[in-house]
C-alpha cells in the first residue's frame, strides 16, 4: 500500500517545495558562475572589466591593447555584420525589393531596419576586437557610424540603391583594409532573429 501525505498542510508544503525549487537553483547557479545572469539565451556578466563579446563605443587607442584571440573574435563579429548587410540589405536591394511597388516592399524594408540594428552592433562589438590596432578601429567606427547612417534610412523606409550600393563600398574598403591589418575576415552566414 502506497503511503500518502496526510491532510491538505502537507500538500500546500509539497506544492510550496516544488514551486519554490527552481527559484532556490537558478540562485544557486547564478552564485556559482561569478553573477552572470542569462537573459533570453545571451549571457551577460555583471561583473566589470571583463574580456566578453559586448559593444564598445569608446574611442580607437593610440596604442595596442591585449584581448584574447582579439584577430579571431574581430573576425567572427565582422563577417557576421558582412553577412547580415548583405543578406537582408545588399541583396534584396540589388533584386529590387527596395524599390516602389515591389511586393511585400514594407515587410523587406523592415527585414533590413532590423539587419542593419544588428550590423551595427556587431560592428561595435567587431571595434572592441580592433583596438589591437588603432588605424582598423577607426575604419570600424566609420564604417559603424555610416551604416548607423542607412539604418535610419531603412527604418523610414527612405533607403535608395545608391545608399546601399555606397554601404557595400564601404565594407569592400573594410574588408580590404582589415585583410592589410592582418585581421582578414570573410563573410558569415547569419540568420538574424526578428528578420529571418
Amino acid at each position: 500500500m502506497i503511503a500518502r501525505p496526510a491532510g491538505r498542510a502537507s500538500r500546500w508544503g509539497i506544492v510550496l517545495l516544488v514551486a519554490l525549487l527552481p527559484a532556490v537553483l537558478l540562485g544557486a547557479c547564478n552564485s556559482s558562475n561569478g553573477g552572470s545572469k542569462t537573459v533570453q539565451g545571451a549571457t551577460a556578466s555583471s561583473s566589470t572589466g571583463t574580456d566578453d563579446d559586448s559593444e564598445y563605443s569608446g574611442a580607437c587607442p593610440t596604442g595596442g591593447n591585449s584581448r584574447a584571440f582579439a584577430k579571431t573574435r574581430f573576425a567572427v563579429h565582422a563577417g557576421l555584420a558582412l553577412g547580415a548587410f548583405h543578406r537582408y540589405i545588399y541583396k534584396p536591394a540589388k533584386n529590387g525589393g527596395f524599390r516602389s511597388g515591389a511586393p511585400k516592399r514594407k515587410r523587406t524594408y523592415a527585414k533590413a531596419a532590423v539587419a542593419g540594428v544588428f550590423t551595427v552592433h556587431e560592428l561595435k562589438v567587431a571595434k572592441k576586437f580592433a583596438l589591437a590596432n588603432p588605424s582598423l578601429c577607426n575604419v570600424v567606427q566609420s564604417i559603424s557610424d555610416k551604416f548607423n547612417t542607412l539604418t535610419g534610412k531603412l527604418k523610414n523606409g527612405t533607403a535608395t540603391d545608391a545608399d546601399i550600393n555606397s554601404e557595400e563600398n564601404l565594407f569592400t574598403a573594410f574588408q580590404q583594409t582589415a585583410g592589410q591589418a592582418g585581421f582578414g575576415f570573410t563573410e558569415k552566414n547569419v540568420t538574424v532573429p526578428g528578420a529571418g
